[in-house]
């Protein structure tokens, strides 16, 4: 699970001097369970109804078929994200500098082929090494 992975580097994160937040559309119920669950020491936020994906242009609405399939197999995105329209984000890793300025930025629209908290560790890495220089 990806959480877990995030989880693993976590501590290397830290000592780079940078922080990892989850965002995701699921409700502040669900995620905190999750967070209990899963013992993480960084935070989830909730992004209700997407509006921060909406602006990073990372929303796409699921066809009906995969809706039909989804609802099939149990999964009500309405109850878990609030979110009728069956509205999903693209999976995005950003890491972000002191100044609030993005340098990398890793998106897919397939939503299967998540970027890796190693590679994620390594740009931090190297963020962290310029910085130095």
């Amino acid at each position: 699970m990806e959480l877990e992975a995030l989880q693993q580097i976590h501590s290397e994160v830290r000592i780079l001097g940078a922080g990892i937040v989850v965002i995701t559309p699921e409700r502040e119920r669900y995620t905190r369970a999750l967070h209990k669950k899963l013992n993480l020491s960084f935070d989830i936020l909730t992004d209700l109804h997407l509006k921060i994906a909406e602006q990073f242009r990372l929303v796409f609405t699921l066809p009906d078929y995969l809706r039909d399939l989804y609802k099939s197999f149990g999964s009500t995105l309405d109850r878990f994200n609030d979110e009728p329209e069956y509205r999903l984000p693209m999976p995005a890793r950003y890491v972000i500098d002191k100044d609030g300025i993005i340098r990398v930025a890793d998106v897919n629209a397939d939503y299967t082929i998540r970027p890796e908290p190693s590679e994620t560790l390594k740009q931090l890495q190297a963020l962290s090494e310029a910085a130095a220089d």
